[in-house]
């Protein structure tokens, strides 16, 4: 059943309570591939994409009843099926990031007011450092820059690519530039990736499911030089580390970067606080939510962190 969890502070601990459970007032479709939340203006809109019939519903998320409503908002995410959804802020717009694995295209949507989208600029790196068959994507700002970070589960490769914007584009098309500016080679089977920001730098939680390790890398100030292992082989922390189905960051006061990881076949869901030194964490809640859930979400109203557990 999809469900709102509010993560709540409580002496030296979180708690998770449920706030809205589907059934309730408003609710989100079935089929649903991708999930995304975007901050438009004052509001948190949520982004909800199926990849088999390729349709996008926006939802409106709130801090209370009826907490999910259709936006009635249809946008034409157009150049999929797309296997992933990002979102990221440059010059103060919010743009959607699409990918799909099979041509390693990415679409760039600038996102509008009225929850509309610009037609994409399309990007995609054929050969040299090709682009296609990443299994994960992550967006993020080093130095006021932005950047996109793929990796491939089945060959280690990985990339980091800048986006800039140009003096000027056609077609309403946003004027945006990516580039390779880092192409390597890891192990292969890096999965349950989960990108935080520590000190003003940015930082992802990854487990390797092909040979059990778990990591916490640092991408570096400038991303054309990589990225460096900070904490390594941490899984004795982390004992369920080979069966967790979903990670994620959860957005906090101060930015503190909190972790999230859920099993579905228990609900066994677990916040963690990430050390300030990047070799371990500490359990902060440990109980079960919903079993069955595909995607979680955590995002910020206000003062207040929820996390949306929803099941395709």
């Amino acid at each position: 059943m999809n469900s709102i969890y509010c993560i709540n502070p409580a002496s030296g601990a979180v708690t998770l309570d449920q706030v809205w459970k589907q059934g309730d007032t408003g609710g989100l479709a079935a089929g649903y591939t991708s999930l995304v939340t975007v901050q438009v203006g004052g509001s948190v809109a949520l982004f909800a994409y199926n990849k088999a019939t390729q349709k996008t519903d926006v939802y409106t998320l709130s801090g209370g009843a009826p907490w999910v409503v259709s936006a009635g908002a249809q946008p034409n995410l157009s150049g999929g099926p797309w296997d992933s959804l990002s979102t990221f802020v440059l010059g103060n717009e919010p743009y959607l990031l699409t990918y799909r694995r099979d041509n390693g295209t990415f679409g760039f949507y600038r996102v509008g007011a009225d929850l509309s989208v610009s037609p994409p600029y399309l990007f995609a790196l054929p050969r040299n450092t090709p682009s296609h068959g990443f299994t994960s994507i992550g967006a993020f700002t080093s130095l006021s820059q932005q950047y996109v970070l793929g990796y491939d589960f089945d060959t280690g490769y990985v990339s980091n690519f800048s986006v800039v914007v140009t003096p000027s584009s056609t077609g309403g098309v946003p004027p945006l530039l990516a580039l390779n500016v880092w192409y390597h080679q890891w192990a292969q089977g890096w999965t349950r990736f989960a990108f935080f920001q520590l000190g003003g730098a940015n930082f992802f939680f990854k487990i390797n499911t092909k040979k059990l390790n778990v990591n916490i890398d640092h991408i570096q100030d400038n991303p054309a030089m990589g990225t460096v292992e900070v904490g390594s082989y941490l899984q004795a922390q982390l004992p369920d580390a080979l069966t967790i189905d979903l990670t994620a960051p959860v957005p906090w006061d101060n930015g503190e970067p909190y972790l999230l990881t859920y099993i579905a076949a228990s609900g066994a869901t677990v916040v963690y606080r990430i050390h300030a030194d990047c070799q371990g964490w500490t359990s902060l809640f440990a109980g079960a939510t919903v079993t069955g859930a595909t995607q979680a979400v955590p995002y910020r109203i206000g003062n207040t962190t929820y996390t949306l557990f929803y099941q395709a």
